[in-house]
């Protein structure tokens, strides 16, 4: 997408009538903040670090560089960026910058990468129950507003989301604009009302942490890094009346035409230095297919070879330049081993590859997935986030006993927006296993639907939900950061999967445990004991779906420590016909304690970094656990008559 810098004028142009506050004649008021991102209002300050000069307000702190392009393009486009864009501003000037009451803010952007909590404003602190200021953003699907405000707020605050009621469309400009007058709070998309809502009044209540950010949901302990473009940010202490909002959106009207310039678009990385940053690993197995993943420094068309033997004989090439590689092989025979390296040649080299200068990798192998009936042998971990080194030490253990596959339950890694915590933490800590067998994720909390977990994880649409068979049990995995209440997408999924299953064993996966004696979930809070919760209440509501469809095993993450349940059935132990529900998060968290009290649910628990080791044939299915060191605390072998 190119246009010239008369496009950039567009979005610079402020219109006509502001709400109540001003008639329809007078000009529009000069904003608080305002930013036009264009290249030539990017400059370095003297630490070397990019900048944005205002229109108004003060200096902004970018995240980071954005991608290189030819300066006529409208607005600056961002990816891969670990920080937001930060309003240089103390808390006391920020006070000042922020209105108290009635305000407009105003933005023009394009959304690469959807994700649950997108940003292009914020101010804000949504730290559980405690929640305050104002953000303007989006989710995967559509934008949203959201504000606390005295009239609509408890003791400490309470954000509503105001959501669009359509969604936008990715990677092309949307004109995104809210409204408060004190009473009514309005959200438009591309000049048009998109919501409404009168649930909040009165002055705003700002947190006591007070950032001001541009290009991303952030706050004290949040950072979605927005990817995609922006054109502009505008913030008025006024509130607009519709007809201003829709001028403004005329001014760039011709932007929404234009066809979408998305990720497939941006510019690569050609004349980078050749370097390899994640190691090859193994993605979405099946008995003839295989996807091998890794990422490079420098955009190349990747190679991999492979074959029957270490030879590795045969070959597939990317039909376009790529840093995150994504080969699948197709046509293998089921149940069979397989050698493979790869190769990321500079795409001067073309067809003519010399191995020493193509980043070689060593040999490794894999194994495609066995019959319907065969025997299956899988490892079992959550949380391989914080500690690298106890991470290294359960995926060497794991390796020992030879998995044909590993499950992975939520946060693996710390911070999932921070692209080191991948590259430097999850991946090389992974290694021997990931390279030798595929590992199924689900996502926890600590991932924070970020873009990385997107583009690392290669797994059927839509990726945070899914199912696979192995032998003869079927898995199930899903995403209980979002809602499995009846009546929702996951749930009615699953409902409906588990019901069409024919396997002999059905295991259920997601992050957050629906039965747990962890301090957690009521005793940190010094609760009456009739007020804990024992588990997570969102995960709980599938606890009738596991009843109903005769689940045998329900496996979790979350709390950093081991717990084996009773078979349960409407959450009371039964000695047959019952679901067992296993916490497995020791693959690296710091480890957590439970409560001084023993429900009726727990059958086991340990306190220690571990894994399971699981397999099953037939009508048998025997689960062991190990600590980091290999050394067997626990044993349950469960029957089908």
């Amino acid at each position: 997408m190119r246009l010239n810098r008369l496009a950039t004028w567009v979005l610079c142009c402020i219109a006509l009538s502001f709400g109540r506050h001003a008639p329809a004649h007078e000009p529009t008021p000069d904003p608080m903040l305002s930013y036009s991102f264009a290249k030539q209002h990017v400059s370095t300050d003297d630490a070397g670090r990019p900048t944005l000069s205002p229109q108004f307000g003060p200096t902004v702190m970018l995240g980071g560089r954005p991608l290189p392009e030819d300066e006529t393009i409208v607005g600056l486009r961002f990816a891969g960026l670990e920080e937001c864009h930060q309003v240089t501003a103390e808390r006391a000037a920020a006070q000042t910058l922020l209105p108290h009451r009635d305000f407009t803010i105003s933005a023009w952007v394009t959304v690469d990468h959807p994700m649950s909590w997108g940003g292009i404003f914020s101010a804000l602190q949504d730290n559980g129950d405690a929640e305050k200021g104002l953000v303007l953003g989006y989710d995967n699907e559509r934008f949203y507003v959201g504000l606390a405000t005295e009239g609509g707020s408890d003791d400490d605050g309470t954000i509503e989301y105001l959501r669009s009621t359509t969604p936008y469309a990715k990677s092309r400009w949307h004109h995104v604009a809210a409204t408060y007058d004190g009473e009514i709070l309005m959200l438009y998309v591309n000049g048009e009302p998109a919501a409404r809502s009168d649930a909040q009044s009165g002055d705003i209540v700002w947190p006591d942490d007070l950032g001001i950010w541009l290009g991303g949901y952030r706050d004290v302990n949040e950072c979605n890094v927005h990817q995609g473009r922006i054109g502009s940010v505008k913030l008025f202490h006024l509130c607009a009346k519709p007809s201003w909002v829709a001028h403004e959106f005329e001014h760039g009207a011709d932007l929404v035409a234009l066809p979408a310039d998305g990720p497939a678009a941006l510019p690569l990385p050609l004349d980078a230095t050749p370097e390899m940053i994640i190691k090859p690993y193994l993605q979405w197995g099946t008995a003839d297919s295989m996807t091998i993943m890794w990422e490079t420094a420098h955009a190349c068309r990747g190679i991999v070879r492979y074959g029957l033997d270490a030879a590795c004989g045969q070959e597939v090439r990317e039909a376009e330049p790529r840093t995150i590689h994504e080969v699948t092989i197709t046509g293998l025979t089921p149940d069979m081993l397989y050698y493979y390296n790869t190769l990321s040649p500079a795409e001067s080299q073309g067809d003519d590859v010399s191995a020493a200068d193509s980043l070689p990798t060593d040999v490794r192998t894999f194994q495609t997935a066995a019959g319907p009936e065969d025997p299956v042998a899988f490892t079992v971990i959550c949380d391989s986030q914080a500690q690298p080194e106890v991470v290294k030490r359960v995926a060497e253990a794991m390796w020992e006993f030879r998995p044909q596959f590993a499950l992975l339950g939520g946060d693996l890694v710390t911070t999932g927006t921070n692209k080191k915590h991948w590259t430097e933490h999850y991946f090389p800590n992974m290694d021997p296993l990931a390279s030798r067998v595929v590992v199924y994720p689900v996502l926890g909390n600590h991932e924070q639907n970020a873009t990385h977990y997107y583009n690392y994880m290669h797994l059927p649409e839509p990726e945070y939900y899914y199912t696979f068979r192995r032998g003869n049990i079927q898995f199930f995995m899903i995403d209980s950061n979002k809602s499995v209440a009846p009546g929702s997408e996951q749930y009615a999924w699953l409902d409906e999967q588990l019901a069409a299953s024919d396997a002999r064993w059905k295991i259920c996966m997601h992050h957050h445990p629906p039965f747990s004696s962890d301090d957690d979930y009521g005793n940190d809070w010094k609760r009456p004991l009739s007020q804990m919760t024992f588990g997570d209440t969102n995960a709980k509501q599938l606890v009738a779906l596991y009843d109903k469809h005769a689940v045998d095993i329900v496996w979790n993450g979350h709390i950093h420590s081991y717990e084996r349940s009773w078979l349960l059935r409407g959450g009371k132990p039964v000695t047959e016909d019952g679901t067992l529900y296993m916490i497995t998060g020791g693959a690296g968290g710091h480890l957590e304690t439970f409560g001084p009290y023993r429900p009726a649910f727990q059958h086991r628990v340990r306190r220690g970094h571990h894994f399971s080791y699981v397999t099953c044939f037939g009508d048998t299915l025997d689960i062991k656990a190990f600590d980091d060191a290999g050394q067997l605390f626990d044993h349950a072998v469960l029957k089908k008559p």
